[in-house]
């Protein structure tokens, strides 16, 4: 009980650039960013650019079936509808001929997902959305490439997130990414010259030491005992407004995404051996993402997702939870509590719903010791 992994999470650096503009542009180069104050409300400003460009009174957004209710938040935001769409079989790419039935004259965007940050197929979905004369969006808030960024990001829009639990994390904010110029007077401006108000630095500080020290193993079980902290819910929240990102924030991101990119990982080499190795012994059902995806970078993955069978997956869970592992999402997005009645007549996605259930996540970060790694091997096999 009282030593308990995280399932992800890499510390907060609080040391602070100050001339953090031509550092920025740097990282982010040959893209421009703007800055906002959550993933979510990137995501809003995205869409929103995406219905500015469309002669429609009923824009539609085009989801995938499987992921975070905050999809949804930001797409109602942003005044349009969310259709969503299944993912292929045991994989967590949308299935490209489910896309094409949920594509209307409506459709101003598609939102493309790296989920744990394997890359969704940008060049099998591109042809689609310009058929439908839609934007993609690529949702890239649990991927971010620290090599040859230019040529791993893909869509028209690039939506970035930087909270708690993110590959580079600020406990809040996030950025749209853009290179075609018609973007930069449809994305809210927020004075890329750095001189955003707001923020207390003093506040954010004591809350990313906080932080830090929570995901210490011997201490993350502590909030997680405590339920009025709704630790590890997925639950539908509205996203009330979008806000610039304040300038604290912007000061510490030079710092955090250099940290991030030097970051020293458990292997996920390690990782990934065990899961051959409890493969090769012969659990039934099971499925490795990464190498069924023939995803060839496995360092810029936040977490190690594995498909076992339905009716062990719980079971196994129950196991490793003090090592890590976690279920992610519980179900698909119609049934995620708040989301049962605005979903309610999305359809069925038999293939979202089978990996809802099947799906279970290893930890990936640097507090994995070479003792968990056996337990891990332990309790897969």
């Amino acid at each position: 009980m009282f030593y308990q992994l995280p399932p992800v999470g890499n510390l907060v650096q609080l040391r602070r650039q100050v001339q953090d503009s031509d550092a920025l542009a740097r990282v982010f180069s040959p893209y421009i960013p703007r800055f906002l104050d959550s993933g979510t409300a990137a995501l809003a400003a995205a869409v929103a650019a995406a219905v500015s460009l469309k002669d429609t009174d009923k824009p539609e957004v085009i989801l995938p079936a499987y992921g975070c209710p905050d999809l949804v938040s930001a797409v109602l935001h942003a005044g349009a509808r969310p259709v969503l769409a299944d993912l292929e079989p045991e994989r967590p790419w949308l299935d490209p001929a489910r896309v094409a039935e949920a594509i209307s004259p409506h459709t101003v965007a598609m939102v493309a997902v790296s989920l744990f940050g394997i890359p969704e197929r940008m060049d099998i979905l591109r042809p689609l959305a310009e058929q439908a004369g839609a934007l993609l969006i690529e949702d890239s808030a649990q991927a971010f490439p620290c090599d040859s960024t230019a040529g791993c990001w893909r869509g028209d829009l690039v939506v970035l997130s930087f909270g708690r639990g993110k590959p580079v994390s600020l406990l809040g904010g996030g950025a749209v990414l853009f290179r075609d110029e018609r973007f930069a007077g449809l994305l809210p401006d927020t004075d890329d010259r750095g001189s955003i108000p707001g923020g207390n630095a003093v506040a954010l500080g004591v809350k990313a030491w906080l932080y830090n020290r929570m995901l210490s193993p011997r201490i993350y079980w502590l909030p997680q005992v405590l339920p009025f902290l709704h630790l590890g819910e997925t639950r539908f929240h509205p996203l009330p407004a979008v806000k610039p990102m304040d300038a604290n924030r912007r000061s510490l991101l030079p710092a955090n995404i250099a940290a991030y990119c030097r970051r020293h990982e458990r292997g996920v080499a390690d990782i990934a051996a065990l899961v051959a190795a409890a493969q090769a012994g012969g659990r039934t059902g099971f499925v490795d993402l990464p190498a069924a995806c023939g995803y060839p970078a496995p360092n810029s993955l936040l977490r190690y997702p594995l498909l076992l069978a339905r009716d062990a997956r719980d079971t196994v869970h129950d196991r490793l939870r003090r090592l890590g592992a976690s279920r992610m999402y519980p179900a698909v997005l119609p049934a995620i509590e708040g989301l049962e009645t605005l979903l309610a007549d999305a359809g069925a996605f038999p293939a979202a719903s089978d990996f809802a259930a099947r799906l279970l996540t290893l930890p990936l970060h640097g507090r994995v010791s070479d003792s968990d790694l056996a337990a891990l091997r332990d309790g897969l096999g």
